[in-house]
């Protein structure tokens, strides 16, 4: 009897998931950072206080590996389609006899053993995007990407009137100069209001993404090295993803 009531005891704490499988949700946290505010021309305006939502411990990466899964899953077409040899056209007609060639039988010129054949177990058109995750989970994601680019954000103070004309690439690659940072390492620039001469501006430079306010994704957090955020932006940033 004794030791079945210490087998029962230990079943059930094998029951119970251990601290570092519990799902990060669980064990929320707030982070903060001081992040250097500059003017569009690149003088000193102070700091801003980066201050989001994480996970408690070292449990980050788990809920961020899951929101970048389901982004990557999400942005595939599905569309790569293949042909049977029901499908290919043509074959209809037997090649040649079944027997007295010296060959091996043939019943269709479109078997997938023949060039212009149809093809075995191909692709066909697909969702790919069936890997669901929780809203409160995709933001944490979000936030924690965010918090973690902290050390390599800037903030402006405002874009809006600062591009008039005619879009000219040069115009966004003096900007980032003047704020002192690197036209040709990977930056994605987060912004509040659209801006189609900007837009353009940035189209050529391959280094350089542009992203609404509501539409930063942990993909775009983890491919940049720098971030740029305008006021307005990082205000609504913290709004939303902050404690």
């Amino acid at each position: 009897m004794k030791f079945a009531v210490i087998a029962l005891a230990a079943t059930a704490s094998a029951l119970v998931a251990p601290a570092s499988l519990r799902r990060p949700a669980t064990a929320l946290a707030v982070a903060t950072a001081e992040v250097p505010v500059k003017s569009f021309d690149g003088a000193d305006a102070g700091t801003a206080t980066l201050s989001l939502k994480t996970t408690k411990g070292e449990k980050d990466m788990y809920v961020v590996h899951r929101k970048y899964v389901n982004e990557r899953r999400n942005a595939r077409q599905g569309t790569a389609s293949t042909k049977t040899r029901a499908e290919v056209r043509g074959g209809g007609r037997k090649p040649f006899k079944q027997k007295g060639t010296g060959r091996a039988r043939q019943g269709s010129t479109r078997t997938p053993l023949k060039p212009g054949g149809g093809v075995v177990f191909g692709p066909k058109p697909k969702d790919w995007a069936n890997k669901k995750i929780n809203r409160k989970e995709a933001e944490l994601a979000i936030g924690i990407a965010i918090q973690n680019k902290a050390a390599r954000a800037t903030v402006v103070d405002s874009l809006a009137g600062k591009f008039v004309g005619a879009p000219k690439t040069k115009s966004v690659t003096s900007m980032l100069s003047g704020l002192g940072l690197d036209a040709d390492e990977k930056t994605v620039l987060v912004y509040d209001t659209e801006d189609d001469v900007l837009e353009k501006s940035a189209a050529n430079l391959p280094n350089c993404e542009l992203r609404l306010q509501d539409e930063i994704t942990v993909s775009d957090m983890l491919w940049a090295n720098q971030v740029l955020f305008t006021k307005p932006a990082f205000d609504w940033v913290n709004e939303r993803y902050g404690a």
